[in-house]
């Protein structure tokens, strides 16, 4: 594979699928130990957007999953706010990969087990501090779903629309159900 990307595997880290030599330890050399997570804001909830209402976040209470190699548990942070601003989060029945986004800045506790790209499984997380998401962030904000006024369809679509509402109305007469 070298470092080529599979683009039907798009949310997928391929550096986590080859042969992973995570290991849990009880702390990371260099690291404060504050993670940085992107999250889900639903009204005033902060949910995973992965796991969606499954999981959810709230400033300084701690949440805990023991932190396991191969992705078998803990709860995922990115060492940086960079980090985590990058991190993709595939989209999934159950997650929220559609909902606006906010960053949690947390405290982290092991044991840990550090994977590439500067994601961390933590066995406990406490969120201190609730951050916005920068200006153009895909996720920022609730989406409007027509952003100004709505465009006017052209008026060939206007005839053709009125043109095949005509044939119905035809067929409909032909077949009696007018």
């Amino acid at each position: 594979m070298g470092s080529e990307r599979n683009p039907w595997v798009w949310s997928v880290n391929l550096e986590d699928l080859r042969a992973n030599p995570a290991t849990i330890r009880d702390e990371i050399i260099g690291w404060s130990g504050i993670g940085y997570k992107a999250v889900a804001k639903v009204g005033n909830r902060l949910l995973s957007i992965w796991a969606g209402d499954r999981m959810e976040y709230a400033l300084g209470v701690t949440v805990r999953d023991e932190a396991r190699p191969k992705h078998a548990g803990g709860l995922y942070v990115c060492k940086t706010e960079g980090g985590a601003l990058r991190h993709r989060v595939p989209a999934r029945r159950g997650g929220l990969f559609f909902a606006p986004r906010v960053l949690l800045r947390c405290r982290c506790e092991g044991p840990f087990v550090e994977y590439p790209g500067g994601k961390v499984a933590c066995t406990a997380l406490t969120p201190v501090e609730v951050r916005p998401m920068p200006s153009g962030y895909l996720h920022s904000e609730v989406a409007s779903a027509f952003p100004g006024a709505l465009p006017r369809p052209s008026e060939s679509l206007r005839e053709e629309t009125s043109a095949l509402e005509a044939e119905v109305a035809e067929l409909e007469r032909r077949l009696g159900y007018r």
